[in-house]
């Protein structure tokens, strides 16, 4: 057996993991476009913040390549798939043949097309490359276009490095995919309260400058800057699968079914370019969060390595409240009226909870729990996870549910009932550890 895996992030690192748990010894041949292994993406931000080296942005240490019996082709691009001949051409004209392959490409940042966008000064941050670029320039005004988790990150940083910061958003709040409104309102404050001016509701126009940026234009007004860093969000690197005829879905990721494959039989797909199975809204989606793509990864390499493994589903699961100071997590869907895959008619209900210093709303679809919201108090996050994971009616329990003194023994005669929903593994590490 020969494995092929395009890509070196979370995805494929998890599948090479999982395939050597089971084959020992075939050959693993791992292409990526990035000359830097084994950095964590979520962990950029503390870089820029100068609060973590590079070694400490790592997520396996140096010599894994190594130890799992991995060719290793680091900033190496994979020019063509084929699926015909089993083998994929990268640059310089090289073929290597597979019988097994993975697509672990990942996504790439949009750049909006606004004028003046090619100038110096302007940065995404995907790739250790944008780090370090962000990193190196010097001045003391920045602009972040984007609020959403890697938006608001990136301004924090760059605020604990001196700069002046605006975050700039042109929706109505900031993190609009990961909070609702008044979450969200919870959360722009303690960023406000940082430091940071934040814009909401008006989106840049033009970066004016001579060669270098120096004024981000909105429809109102003129920021003067010397750094931007775009972050509007990614879309799935499908380029490769695209050209080699594979199932593209609804939301341009690669289709794949529960046990990560393509159409094509022997090619699978993991991480944030494919489009997976998520509960919440009982359609495919594409929840590019680290979580999804690990999990993703084992189990497209179990079922490359011969072990069928079907994987339960993805959704949406955020956390950012080691950069704003106070803890903030969602989970699944954030609002009732935007799901757009939901089937008319079905039964929605929003219960929310509300203190000077906390916030909760637990949004049930059809007397199961189907998307949470903890900002301040958050301690309770697994059980609501268990929860949604695991889809259990929960109508008889909403009271507890919402209370402030939720425990896990409230909620024990309810596990116990769905015992049969949970692995033997499962079930015993909720017992031993109580959520």
């Amino acid at each position: 057996m020969r494995y092929v895996i395009i890509g070196g992030s979370a995805a494929a690192i998890s599948a090479v993991e999982a395939i050597r748990s089971l084959d020992r010894e075939s050959q693993i041949d791992l292409f990526s476009d990035e000359a830097t292994p084994l950095f964590s993406r979520v962990l950029l931000p503390y870089y820029i913040a100068e609060e973590l080296s590079k070694p400490f942005l790592n997520f396996r240490s140096s010599d894994f390549f190594e130890q799992y019996k991995v060719n290793a082709h680091l900033g190496v691009k994979v020019q063509e798939l084929s699926v015909t001949s089993k083998t994929i051409l990268i640059e310089g004209g090289e073929t290597y043949p597979f019988d097994r392959l993975l697509l672990a490409t990942g996504g790439h940042p949009i750049v909006p097309p606004i004028p003046g966008i090619e100038k110096e000064g302007i940065s995404t941050l995907k790739t250790m490359a944008d780090a370090e670029k962000i990193y190196q320039l010097k001045g003391q005004r920045a602009v972040v276009i984007g609020a959403g988790s890697v938006g608001v990150e990136s301004c924090i940083s760059l605020r604990k490095r001196g700069m002046e910061v605006t975050l700039l958003e042109q929706l109505g709040q900031v993190l609009p995919t990961v909070f609702d409104e008044e979450a969200a309102a919870i959360i722009q404050k303690k960023i406000e309260h940082l430091g940071i001016t934040t814009i909401t509701g008006e989106r840049a126009i033009q970066f004016a400058g001579n060669g270098h940026v120096q004024r981000v234009i909105t429809e109102s007004r003129e920021l003067k800057c010397d750094l931007v860093v775009v972050a509007v969000g990614v879309k799935p690197a499908i380029e490769l699968a695209q050209k080699a005829g594979m199932d593209i879905g609804s939301l341009d990721g690669i289709t794949v079914n529960a046990q990560m494959m393509t159409n094509v039989p022997d090619i699978y797909a993991a991480g944030d370019v494919a489009e997976t199975f998520d509960i919440t809204r009982q359609a495919n989606w594409i929840n590019a969060i680290w979580p999804c793509a690990v999990e993703q990864g084992r189990i497209a390499g179990l079922n490359m390595a011969g072990k069928k493994t079907l994987y339960e589903g993805s959704f949406r699961r955020n956390s950012i409240g080691n950069f704003i100071g106070v803890p903030a997590i969602s989970m699944g869907l954030t609002r009732a009226d935007t799901c757009s895959t939901c089937e008319a008619g079905e039964s929605f209900q929003e219960i929310k909870r509300r203190t000077k210093e906390s916030y909760k709303k637990l949004i049930i679809r059809n007397g199961k729990l189907v998307g949470a919201i903890l900002v301040g108090q958050t301690q309770k996050a697994g059980l609501y996870l268990t929860l949604l994971k695991k889809q259990i009616e929960v109508s008889d329990y909403l009271p507890l549910l919402i209370s402030r003194t939720l425990n896990f023994m409230d909620l024990l005669p309810l596990i116990r009932r769905n015992a049969d929903r949970f692995t033997e593994t499962e079930f015993k590490e909720i017992m031993d550890t109580g959520l």
